[in-house]
């Protein structure tokens, strides 16, 4: 009576595991893609938005997971764009006393503590070729230093000695505009501070990732990666919300699928447990 009840149960756990067995093997996971791509890239190639055009400097895929744009399956998929803003505006600033670079050389700035200093007076810099160092408040280099011995000797009086031009002091009129890193530079100061503004091309990069939204010259998109290769996209907020609803209806797909393996395990160890009991010698 024992046995026949176990191969009843045996029969009925088959049926339900061989069910679950059969929905996962025979069931197709939903594909995602946009229903109407407007743009395909690779690398290589252009986008223009508004005007703004944009370079595709970079359309990949790499394996393995952890940080970085998502991807699914371990595979992490990137999109670099690439746009020039013609005019945009740079500034750097220099406090007193701090090593600058000017015309290719380096110096030491001296800005007066004044509500608007009206110069910014600079001072050769040595670099580390020379083994600069400070020794109750003087500075000291090695004034030959391509020789086997340091010859010590304080920058003021190698600066004082020197025929090197580009060593000499120098001094830039805060007043009025300048040539700097070829460009026309205008000087606002405060007091022990100078800061330098001018009008030059930037390069500005955008990255997005699969299936992530992005905005480019503000025009929003849906992505789409075909493959390693290639990217596609979708103008408009409708495209977002349809790639969105697709990736929920295959995350309920997944879920449903791991419920079903969930079944064929759960019930491939009772078929065996209940087997072994099954067949147990009985104690008379």
């Amino acid at each position: 009576m024992q046995r026949r009840a176990a191969a009843a149960y045996v029969v009925l756990l088959l049926v339900i595991t061989a069910g679950a067995f059969a929905f996962i093997s025979t069931a197709e996971e939903p594909a995602v893609s946009l229903e109407d791509p407007g743009e395909t890239l690779q690398k290589g190639s252009t986008l223009t938005v508004n005007d703004r055009v944009y370079n595709v400097t970079d359309v990949s895929a790499s394996e393995g997971g952890g940080g970085g744009h998502g991807g699914g399956g371990g595979t992490t998929y990137e999109a670099a764009l690439v746009w020039t803003n013609e005019s945009a505006q740079w500034t750097e600033s220099w406090a007193n006393n701090s090593t600058v670079t000017y015309q290719g050389d380096t110096y030491r700035a001296y800005i007066a503590n004044t509500s608007e200093p009206t110069e910014i007076s600079l001072r050769w810099e040595p670099t580390d070729r020379f083994s600069p160092e400070w020794v109750d408040g003087v500075q000291y280099i090695d004034a030959e230093p391509d020789t086997p011995d340091r010859q010590a000797t304080r920058v003021d009086t190698y600066i004082e000695n020197s025929n090197n031009s580009s060593i000499q002091p120098r001094t830039i009129d805060a007043t009025s505009t300048l040539d700097y890193n070829g460009n026309e530079t205008t000087i606002t100061t405060a007091p022990e501070q100078a800061t330098f503004t001018w009008t030059a091309p930037r390069d500005n990069e955008v990255t997005f990732g699969q299936h992530e939204n992005v905005t480019l010259n503000g025009v929003d998109y849906a992505v789409h990666f075909t493959n390693e290769n290639t990217v596609t996209l979708q103008q408009g907020q409708d495209a977002q919300v349809a790639l969105y609803d697709q990736l929920h209806d295959k995350s309920r797909f997944n879920e449903r699928i791991n419920g079903f393996w969930g079944v064929v395990i759960v019930g491939s160890l009772a078929l065996v447990l209940l087997v072994t009991l099954a067949y147990l010698p009985r104690k008379e």
